[in-house]
């Protein structure tokens, strides 16, 4: 495991850092034990018993043109699994879900359903709508505790297909293309499978035995998975596979280019989110230092994510800083609410100038405020420097959490502006006959469940190219 340079580790000889004349102990911790660590990231959001699940599935309207389920990018039969629910066919509630969302416990914790299935829930035109998160939860959980049970597939066709990546698009592609009858191999460069469901969501909202479980499952279906084999050319892939599926999503951080970015101190959220989840994965103490005082830069829910993790990890005083207003910020309201519970403060209409620091290291961010005018290219306000308003925070860790793009050099793939992968609307395949792309890749950061939409698609539509083709 390649660690970042800008990081602290304790060290038995290690002297303080002297910043500004006085000696900040707070930087020289000792590493948060595993046992520590597990209990500060436990799953906050407890699941349904039975019988809630049973009484919250009754409350279902069965209406016939079924919103729920339009509002689903995975396009789960919503009325149909909480049928089953009602009746207690928990076994047939979970496989009504699977036949669309192999990621069934992995989307039920780290899906926006307020903004999705939920809010097209037709209950809520009469009280609160249907709670469909807990209740594909609720199956999921089941079924792992039970044992899971194989999908329905078609017969072998010896028609081999490769994907790479094994995020949640990765996943779900190889998935429907083994049960489509195809010999899948999946490529995944890191260590562990899973992508951003391993490495980048926090185990508060995402345990990472879920995630290990649901990978597991996708195994057994006769999914091979080989890790640590990054792809160097995809078009070479075409060589000895039939298609290609890239969902490799998007990993490489955006810097600010402002002045003293390279001081110590100053990191991306996701190197941090990444270790955390890398402690707990292994089991083993966290020994990364942030300090008392911590100031995220963005407004995405990785922003979020990663001040709720300093929080969690010891820091007295966490801010957010976010350069338009909070009507404008991306991160879900939800996760904005549970960062102030945590203690997490959010200043909105702020941008960092530059980081400032002694001693090659990162000891304040000077700011500007900002001001609203009119719509830029994302329908969001355009911010601009209210001149005058420059003041300083005082901090011990910076954390950016801008944007992602993909950290592909392929050239054969045609990118968009953006950089982000181009393809068909429809089919999702690239300008390149055979590849196919999707995820994260083609838009940019977004909902797991549109990724697991995604591979879906794609699979259908490698199916259809390939018999169309032979």
């Amino acid at each position: 495991i390649v660690f970042p340079k800008n990081f602290i580790y304790p060290t038995p000889d290690a002297a303080p850092c002297p910043i500004g004349g006085a000696k900040l102990e707070i930087l020289i911790f000792e590493p948060m034990c595993y046992k520590q660590l597990a209990e500060a990231f436990r799953e906050i959001q407890k699941g349904y018993s039975p019988q809630e699940a049973v009484t919250e599935a009754f409350r279902c309207i069965k209406c016939e043109d079924a919103p729920c389920t339009k509002g689903c990018p995975a396009d789960v039969d919503v009325p149909k699994f909480i049928r089953q629910i009602a009746s207690r066919n928990f076994s047939g509630a979970i496989r009504v879900i699977k036949e669309d969302n192999i990621l069934a416990g992995i989307c039920a914790r780290v899906c926006p359903q307020r903004c999705l299935c939920e809010r097209k829930c037709s209950s809520s035109e009469l009280a609160e709508p249907i709670k469909i998160g807990l209740l594909q939860r609720f199956t999921a959980d089941w079924e792992m505790e039970k044992g899971p049970k194989p999908l329905r597939s078609l017969p072998a066709k010896g028609i081999s297909v490769a994907v790479v990546g094994s995020g949640p698009a990765g996943l779900s592609a190889a998935t429907f293309l083994k049960r489509l009858g195809y010999d899948v191999d999946l490529f995944e460069s890191e260590r562990y499978a899973g992508g951003v469901l391993t490495y980048g969501i926090p185990a508060y909202r995402l345990p990472k035995q879920v995630v290990c479980q649901e990978i597991e499952y996708i195994q057994s279906l006769g999914v091979k998975i080989h890790t640590e084999h990054p792809v160097q050319n995809p078009v070479s892939l075409l060589k000895t596979y039939k298609a290609v599926f890239i969902g490799a999503g998007v990993s490489r951080p955006t810097r600010l280019n402002i002045p003293g970015e390279e001081l110590l101190g100053v990191i991306q959220a996701r190197e941090l989110l990444r270790e955390v989840n890398l402690a707990l994965a292994q089991q083993r103490d966290f020994g990364m230092t942030l300090g008392d005082r911590v100031v995220v830069i963005g407004g995405g829910n990785a922003a979020i994510d990663a001040a709720v993790a300093a929080s969690k990890l010891g820091s007295k005083g966490v801010f957010i800083l976010y350069r338009r207003s909070e009507k404008e910020m991306p991160a879900w309201h939800e996760e904005r609410e549970f960062a102030r519970d945590q203690g997490v403060d959010i200043q909105t209409l702020t941008s960092p100038t530059r980081f400032l620091g002694k001693n090659g290291r990162l000891s304040k961010i000077e700011c500007v405020k900002m001001r609203l005018g009119g719509l830029d290219t994302s329908s969001r306000r355009r911010s601009t420097p209210v001149s005058g308003s420059e003041f300083c925070i005082s901090c011990d860790t910076g954390i950016l959490a801008i944007s992602q793009t993909p950290a592909l050099e392929w050239e054969e793939l045609i990118r968009e502006p953006t950089g982000l992968i181009k393809v068909n609307e429809k089919t999702l395949e690239t300008p390149i006959p055979g590849i196919y792309a999707g995820g994260d890749l083609i838009r940019g950061s977004d909902m797991v469940v549109r990724a697991v939409g995604d591979g879906k698609r794609a699979a259908f539509a490698i199916d259809q190219w390939i018999q169309e083709k032979n």
